[in-house]
Formats: C-alpha cells, sequence, structure tokens
C-alpha cells in the first residue's frame, strides 16, 4: 500500500512545480510593458544580413536562408526568446517557394524557390510552438528571378 502512495505523493509535490516552470516560460504580460515583454509588433526579412522586407528577392531554383527578425512596438529588435518562441513562412503561391526549417534556429529559414521567374508574396507567421500561428506579419512581396 504504501508503494502506491509514493507515487501519488510524488506526483503531488512535481505537478505543481512543472506548471509553474512551464508557466514562468512565458507570462501574462507579454505585450508589456515590462520586462516580461516580448509578443512582436512587427517582423522583418534579412537575407546575408541585409533587410528585403520591401521585397524578398530569392534566385530562381536556389535555396536562399531567410532570417526573421522580430521587433516589439519600442522598435527594438527581440533577441531573447528564439529558443522558446517559433516562426513560419507561408508564400502564396504555395509553389512559389518552399521554406524548410534550420535546426536549432527557430527563426531562420532555408528558402527553395520555384525554377521559374515570378511573384507573389509571404506571411510571417509567431507563436509558441512549431505551428506559430499566434501573430502573423504580412504579407510582403517576394520575387522569384
Amino acid at each position: 500500500m504504501s508503494i502506491h502512495r509514493f507515487p501519488f505523493s510524488l506526483s503531488r509535490l512535481l505537478l505543481p512545480s512543472a506548471l509553474a516552470m512551464a508557466l514562468a516560460a512565458c507570462s501574462s504580460n507579454e505585450t508589456g510593458p515590462g520586462p516580461d515583454a516580448h509578443d512582436p509588433a512587427y517582423a522583418k526579412l534579412f537575407v546575408n544580413g541585409v533587410d528585403e522586407t520591401a521585397n524578398l528577392i530569392l534566385p530562381a531554383g536556389a535555396v536562399t536562408r531567410v532570417q526573421i527578425k522580430f521587433y516589439l512596438a519600442d522598435s527594438t529588435e527581440e533577441t531573447t526568446i528564439e529558443t522558446t518562441h517559433f516562426s513560419s513562412l507561408t508564400f502564396t503561391p504555395t509553389a512559389l517557394a518552399t521554406p524548410a526549417s534550420v535546426t536549432d534556429h527557430h527563426w531562420q529559414w532555408d528558402v527553395t524557390a520555384q525554377a521559374a521567374p515570378g511573384t507573389g508574396t509571404v506571411m510571417v507567421g509567431f507563436g509558441h510552438d512549431a505551428l506559430a500561428d499566434e501573430e502573423s506579419f504580412g504579407p510582403f512581396p517576394v520575387t522569384v528571378q
């Protein structure tokens, strides 16, 4: 009988601790103001350190590393939460380009452009899980050339 109570008692101690740690990852004050504010106000797209937000240029048939940078309402770049928050890229038309996540970099994507020149848009997603569907930014123009 005591064997069954020990795991139950242990779970009573561990469950609240695990819940507290999960909630500590993101506070309820993500939009600010204050030190917990990290809900982005806007996003920008970068290729090789160059801001390509006004028109993301992708070479036809090639793979391009695209980095998303998120900015807070006060225009400061959010740099502290990439390991715990995610991004996504959704191209329209979908055949325009295919994004592949970069291992250990939730805000970087290897984007393979279609083989033929064309134009379209991309939406940027942001969130607490891999779906990155809590916030969206864009659409941003894309040109495959």
